[in-house]
């Protein structure tokens, strides 16, 4: 039988650090599968079966973008973070704009709900990044993933509608235009499930195309 070291079980997990395994990183389930090799089906980013670890549809910088998604599903760019971000941005309103201001929401809280709206069924956790507009019920957060729960106290904001996502594209295989819809891929997304969006505003930079995309759909 052959035997699995730590290193070999991290080479066959996806190194997300997600936490819906039930250990905060892949290197604590790594860690476990020595005694238990058997609980790698914990991992939801594992194909059924072989248990092989899924090929992302987005490359680390050495290969190539496959330019589909996971399920086979082709979009134009990959959305990726701006640099001096946490993680993804996005502008979110929750379904009762009124819980902004009820739940007290300032800058540097996290924040966590479902952005519904989308079709998306995964649970959101985000770091508000700017004061909140109170007016409109708006919240500019960037998604951060669960550790964070465990490290700051968290304030549930419930189902939600993504009103735009900010990010950067250096990586498009069409002509990207203000007022047209595209179907992209966010570089973190848990699901590697492509999304369509409107471009709203657009500038190029050294480092790419900084891009807002409104109209959030999951499709």
């Amino acid at each position: 039988m052959m035997e699995h070291s730590l290193e070999s079980y991290l080479a066959r997990l996806p190194g997300l650090d997600c936490g819906q395994c039930g250990f905060r990183t892949c290197r604590e389930l790594a860690a476990h599968l020595l005694d238990k090799p058997e609980d790698i089906t914990r991992c939801v980013h594992l194909k059924v079966g072989s248990r092989r670890c899924l090929q992302s549809p987005v490359p680390d910088g050495k290969s190539e973008v496959t330019w589909q998604d996971l399920l086979g599903r082709e979009y134009d760019f990959v959305l990726e973070p701006f640099p001096e971000d946490p993680g993804p941005r996005e502008v979110i309103l929750p379904f009762n704009p009124l819980n902004v201001e009820r739940l007290g929401v300032t800058r540097g809280d996290v924040l966590f709900g479902r952005p519904a709206q989308a079709g998306c069924p995964i649970t959101h956790i985000g770091r508000v990044m700017e004061e909140p507009d109170l007016l409109n019920g708006l919240v500019t957060w960037c998604v951060v993933g669960p550790l964070a729960t465990r490290e700051a106290k968290t304030k549930e904001i419930g189902n939600y509608t993504p009103v735009a996502y900010l990010g950067l594209v250096s990586r498009a295989r069409v002509e990207l235009q203000i007022g047209r819809r595209y179907h992209f891929l966010p570089g973190l997304c848990m699901l590697q499930s492509r999304h369509s969006g409107v471009i709203s505003e657009m500038a190029r930079r050294p480092d790419g195309v900084r891009v807002r995309l409104e109209g959030i759909w999951i499709s």
